[in-house]
């Protein structure tokens, strides 16, 4: 087994020295000279921009998708330009694609922002509750000595505390990093960039 992975490892390093680092890759395909990150998105076959159920009003799951897995790896103090590339003769409407994709990302937004006060709180009130236990524990035993169960009570005020540092100093850098990533979505800009449409070949047997 040990063998085996000492193999994988070595391709993986062979691999990342012809490939280069993340860092590289996003230098080489997506920056401009203006340092901006440029995302291509290919809408030349624009059918089902939209969910069939929002009335125009959020773009396709599918297209939101392939955005996020372009970007996630380009770091968030990278200004993102979407660029829409479109047939010269389509008729979409710039402003409803726009307008979609703004709506999708700034609620996300807040909904990551809203969640991650909702984590820092439930942090604060966790903490709170281990100290008070700890407090109560240790004034109830400077009155009446050693009591029942003492032990099981200062345990659970060191997991209430051990529980509201955990989240707030791990599981709220995550939920930060998330909402920093839509927030960076938010903001971008979305550009168009019209084509003549390739006829497709067929090809006969």
């Amino acid at each position: 087994m040990a063998n085996k992975l000492r193999k994988l490892f070595e391709q993986l390093r062979k691999m990342e020295e012809k490939r280069g680092t993340i860092n590289d890759f996003i230098n080489s395909e997506y920056i401009d000279e203006s340092g901006n990150a440029i995302v291509d998105v290919d809408l030349v076959d624009d059918d089902n921009l939209f969910s069939p159920y929002s009335n125009k009003k959020m773009l396709n799951p599918e297209i939101l998708n392939y955005i996020d897995s372009v970007v996630d790896p380009i770091p968030a103090y990278i200004p993102v330009i979407i660029n829409f590339i479109v047939d010269e003769n389509s008729t979409l409407n710039q402003s409803e694609i726009r307008a979609g994709f703004k709506h999708y990302y700034w609620l996300s937004y807040k909904a990551k922002a809203k969640s991650l006060r909702r984590l820092t709180i439930l942090s604060l009130i966790l903490f709170l509750i281990g100290v008070g236990i700890f407090s109560l524990y240790y004034a109830v035993k400077s009155m009446v000595g050693d009591f029942f169960a003492s032990e099981i009570v200062l345990i659970a005020s060191w997991v209430f505390v051990w529980e509201g540092v955990n989240r707030f100093f791990l599981g709220r850098r995550e939920k930060q990093m998330d909402m920093i990533n839509e927030g960076q979505m938010a903001v971008a800009m979305v550009t168009f960039t019209y084509v003549k449409k390739q006829k497709k070949t067929r090809y006969k047997n």
